[in-house]
């Protein structure tokens, strides 16, 4: 057992020492990593956007290089061998100083950065991301832009996959993430402009009209979720769609009403004599957005971003929603004064 960790150990030194099997690659050891954190191949594929095939090929293409066995297979889930644990050591080190070394080179230039991949919350992306990028284009040669649930949560800058996200994401922010505030939102009622009745909870609002679920954003579909039952409020699943835009065109084709809140809704394009926007009964909530970003890494960039966001949203944003819906745009609040989230 011995002599296969010193093999292995060896093995993973010529990689840093610059003389590596021909067949072992800073790739596979990612691949491992993430077999290691996720526990099974098949949720690491789904991390790294590979096939469990290709996953299970690369542990096995690892172990030929090594000539060791990493993994005990007779059990479910694999369990990492001793040796496999020795691997991991050294592979977490290697892994590490590698993406350090190539964030420092990508962000301590003074030119432009070869790519910068952003997670961007669709709602922002539509009503304020044009105008954000216009301003920011000469930051980078090349844009990634990425929205939805995966790729704009905290996740997605902890394993990699974006440089900075904008988010309204709500976990907890680690230590090694840097979270600026961009604004907070309320969360309203949309009904549909034929419902002229007095709103006085929801209760009896789903009594008369069905709930239009949206599922996409788990952050978005838990919260409201949370609420509708602390109104006492089961609502029957009857119609339900991937994206905010369909709810909101059928909350206008007076299906039944919604929750969301001032950027979905002008997301939509759907016309204000539409839909009727009224403020949520009972205890207020909120979402904040954020521009988030690794520690020490990319800061400078995220407060670019965040400060050519903050504009965006008072001299573009806030007019359109001023007009749309005057009576909430007092509640849409810009965080420019406040100091990073911790």
């Amino acid at each position: 057992m011995q002599d296969d960790a010193a093999v292995a150990a060896a093995a993973l030194q010529g990689l840093t020492a610059g003389s590596p099997p021909l067949s072992l690659t800073l790739r596979l050891l990612e691949v491992f990593l993430a077999v290691v954190e996720r526990r099974t191949m098949t949720a690491a594929a789904e991390q790294l956007n590979l096939t469990q095939a290709a996953v299970s090929q690369s542990v096995t293409a690892l172990e030929q290089a090594l000539r060791v066995k990493l993994f005990d297979r007779s059990v479910r889930p694999p369990v990492l061998t001793l040796v496999g644990q020795s691997v991991c050591q050294h592979a977490l080190e290697i892994v590490t100083a590698a993406h350090k070394l190539e964030d420092q080179m990508r962000y301590s230039g003074s030119g432009r950065l070869p790519l910068l991949r952003i997670g961007m919350l669709d709602s922002f992306a539509s009503t304020a991301g044009v105008t954000v990028l216009s301003q920011l284009r000469e930051l980078a040669f090349e844009w990634t832009i990425a929205s939805g649930f995966k790729a704009t949560g905290i996740p997605a800058l902890l394993e990699r996959r974006s440089d900075v996200i904008i988010t309204s994401d709500e976990t907890p922010v680690p230590p090694e993430v840097e979270a600026l505030p961009i604004c907070s939102e309320p969360f309203v009622l949309a009904i549909p402009a034929s419902h002229r009745g007095k709103v006085s909870d929801v209760k009896s609002l789903g009594a008369k009209l069905d709930f239009i679920r949206y599922g996409r954003d788990a952050h978005m579909l838990t919260r409201i979720q949370s609420y509708l039952e602390s109104a006492g409020m089961q609502a029957p699943v009857r119609y339900q769609f991937d994206t905010t835009d369909a709810v909101v065109r059928m909350v206008a084709g007076g299906f039944g009403w919604t929750v969301m809140t001032p950027l979905i809704l002008l997301k939509s394009g759907v016309q204000p004599h539409a839909v009727r926007v009224l403020p949520l009964p009972g205890p207020a909530m909120r979402r904040t957005l954020i521009v988030a970003t690794r520690r020490g890494e990319g800061t400078e960039i995220a407060q670019q971003i965040r400060a050519t966001s903050i504009a965006t949203l008072k001299s573009v944003v806030v007019p359109q929603l001023a007009k749309l819906m005057p009576h909430v745009v007092k509640e849409f609040r810009i965080l420019e004064k406040k100091g990073p989230l911790k």
